[in-house]
């Protein structure tokens, strides 16, 4: 190896062949539609979850209540309570899972670095 060479790791790319940028080119057009989903999925989420904490449904139906329609008021309460106790559920099961693994974690790893148990005195 001369001292004018460029050293083994810092070589420039090789050069691919055109077919494989065509085949880069449609991957990418499937990594940009899946960030899309990715980001309108997180979106759903953040706003279903939003509406379910804050309980933000009860002013947006409550006008119909004032305007004679109690009985969709009260079929969309029922509907929009029911689906918040579903989300707040999902979310304390996913809270409650996490400690669950970080507790089991610890304790596996006070019993492997644990000596074997107590001495007599």
């Amino acid at each position: 190896m001369d001292f004018d060479e460029p050293l083994p790791l810092i070589r420039p790319p090789k050069q691919i062949p055109s077919s494989s940028e065509e085949a880069s080119a449609d991957n990418s057009a499937i990594y940009y539609a899946y960030g899309y989903g990715i980001i309108a999925v997180s979106w759903m989420i953040f706003l279903v979850s939003a509406n379910s904490f804050f309980r933000i449904w009860q002013f947006v139906i409550e006008p119909l209540r004032s305007c004679g329609y109690e009985s969709l008021y009260f079929q969309l309460a029922t509907v929009f309570s029911t689906a918040d106790n579903y989300v707040l559920s999902m979310w304390s099961i996913y809270v409650v899972v996490w400690w669950w693994a970080i507790v089991s974690w610890c304790g596996l790893k006070l019993f492997r670095h644990s000596k074997g148990g107590v001495e007599a005195v």
